[in-house]
């Protein structure tokens, strides 16, 4: 079998995320969490506030928030407003094709809402979604490629269009994921022109700090609706706009090994909710499953059976990470 190790301080698989770097048995992410705590982030707050003045070129609108309406959009929102002398940013949802959840319909009706602001809502040719989503899945294993893309790539283009000089993105994933050393403030993308700026890198980034300041602002997660016992996730307020989406998250686990149960249970732990031994029971018990509700609701969106969808991912699974068991689901080897 093949050897397959373990952070040993978050329990996150290594060797398999792609670009995900490793110090004697610790993964960057790990490390990176440890980094954040010497970075002055009030210094970085104040130079945002004194960033955003000096760079408003909008006569209308502060900057532009790119929003799907879920918890770090509110937060990033409701910040703003509150400690950066932000009067009016534009905020810019890209949607998807699948079935909106209702946690996720409030949501994104809420935060333009409860703080008055303009919001477009940017629907990509939605046969092109389609057609893009299937090829991607069934040549990849890799479904939302194409509108993942759009997610960041909208929005700045929109700012451009507008004449708006500063976009504002969550987190820089990049570096809480592990494939980067630095909690860089721009995005690749920044120009001259347009900035593009990770609030992630402002405020020292957490799944329960978002969490809180979006309750506070009227976020609603799964369970105040009561509307879909999620399975294969260990919460129910991350990623929760719509209901296939979890499709491409669940599809790294044949390929890498790990999906979302990992990536959050791996991120509490850094955060002090979980300890290590609790986020492998949580991924032993959880990350191998694909929830049954994303995938009927991925596949009627597709226009194609669960015995086409389970024949792709059979034919995109890892056998040195994954095998399937007596009862044809695949789960990690090391986990079996």
């Amino acid at each position: 079998m093949t050897t397959i190790r373990t952070c040993t301080r978050c329990g996150f698989i290594l060797g398999t995320r792609p670009g995900l770097k490793e110090r004697d048995g610790v993964c960057l992410a790990c490390i990176n969490a440890d980094t954040k705590k010497t970075i002055d982030f009030a210094a970085r707050q104040a130079w945002l506030t004194r960033f955003l003045a000096e760079h408003k070129t909008h006569p209308e609108y502060d900057c532009l928030v790119a929003v799907s309406g879920g918890k770090d959009s509110t937060m990033i929102v409701s910040r703003l407003l509150a400690h950066h002398g932000v009067k009016n940013p534009l905020l810019v949802s890209v949607l998807d094709e699948f079935t909106p959840s209702q946690a996720g319909l409030h949501n994104r009706k809420n935060i333009a809402e409860r703080f008055n602001l303009d919001h477009i809502l940017f629907r990509c040719h939605p046969q092109t979604f389609l057609e893009r989503t299937r090829a991607d899945f069934e040549n990849e294993l890799h479904p939302l490629k194409w509108i993942e893309e759009k997610i960041y790539s909208v929005p700045i283009a929109i700012a451009k269009a507008y004449g708006i000089g500063v976009v504002i993105f969550g987190e820089n994933s990049a570096f809480e994921y592990g494939t980067c050393e630095t909690l860089e403030i721009f995005h690749p993308d920044t120009t001259d022109e347009t900035k593009v700026v990770f609030m992630g890198a402002i405020y020292p980034y957490s799944i329960q700090d978002s969490y809180r300041q979006a309750r506070e602002h009227g976020f609603k997660d799964l369970t105040d609706f009561g509307e879909w016992p999620r399975q294969g996730s260990i919460e129910d307020y991350t990623q929760i706009d719509s209901l296939a989406y979890l499709i491409q998250l669940w599809t790294k686990f044949v390929k890498f090994g790990f999906q979302r149960v990992s990536d959050i249970a791996c991120r509490f732990v850094r955060e002090g909710v979980l300890t290590r031994e609790q986020a492998m029971q949580y991924i032993r018990d959880r990350d191998y499953v694909c929830d049954p509700t994303a995938r009927r609701d991925f596949c009627r969106a597709l226009g194609i059976t669960e015995q086409h969808f389970a024949d792709v991912v059979d034919r995109h699974a890892n056998p040195a990470l994954v095998r399937k068991d007596v009862n044809g689901i695949w789960r990690r080897l090391d986990l079996l």
